[in-house]
């Protein structure tokens, strides 16, 4: 009996993209600490994206709006394939990262309005603490 062996590199792709999946499945129910868990696993590649074509301080906007999209997208993207939602979070960067871009030609008075808002929406949602009651006992 042989058994076909899969490269270690295809195998981990497709283990990190049923996490991610995983991920964003629990984040569409509304699960903080899910949320946490993907902020910290993804937001050095999302910045690392955005840093290459923006200035340090835009990058840490388009990373902080990205990840605040994904909390509000969630449940629109849970039905999709797993191997999509790293392409599909890193889609939403390029679009913040060419918005910027755009922006930038054209400021605008309320972007940092956004900026503000974006920062703090992203940090409660880090920093809120799940509670689950039990009602029924």
């Amino acid at each position: 009996m042989s058994t076909r062996l899969i490269p270690a590199t295809k195998h981990a792709r497709h283990v990190h993209s049923d996490r991610l999946h995983v991920l964003v499945t629990r984040i569409a129910a509304g699960d903080c600490a899910a949320f946490r868990t993907l902020y910290a696993f993804l937001a050095m590649r999302v910045w690392r994206d955005a840093i290459r074509l923006l200035p340090p301080v835009d990058a840490r906007a388009v990373t902080r709006s990205t990840f605040v999209e994904v909390w509000h997208l969630a449940r629109h993207h849970r039905d999709h394939e797993a191997q999509e939602t790293c392409a599909w979070i890193l889609g939403i960067t390029a679009r913040r990262t060419d918005d910027r871009i755009r922006s930038a030609a054209a400021p605008s008075l309320g972007r940092a309005g956004y900026d503000d808002h974006t920062h703090r929406e992203l940090a409660a949602l880090l920093s809120r603490v799940t509670i689950d009651l039990h009602l029924d006992r």
